[in-house]
């Protein structure tokens, strides 16, 4: 599980290291805080990632998305992600 890290600078060394350590046909869910600036607190717009960015990364590190965009009211969404 990768809670709210997404915004870090390292994010496409995490996934592929995330990626690297999982067993086969292991998961990794991706919660982050909504791509919106009424959302209360959480890292500032600039840095904040869009939920088809994240999407982007995680093909991009070797993994198929399984669930893409689940809304996790009020202020967060999931992508869930398998090696």
């Amino acid at each position: 599980m990768l809670f709210n890290i997404m915004h870090a600078a390292e994010t496409d060394d995490i996934l592929k290291e995330t990626y690297r350590i999982l067993d086969k046909n292991g998961k990794v869910g991706i919660i982050h805080r909504n791509y919106d600036s009424s959302t209360q607190r959480g890292p500032s717009m600039s840095i904040r990632p869009k939920p088809e960015e994240l999407r982007d990364r995680l093909i991009k590190a070797g993994f198929a998305v399984l669930k893409y965009n689940v809304d996790l009211p009020p202020y967060h969404y999931e992508i869930l992600a398998q090696k």
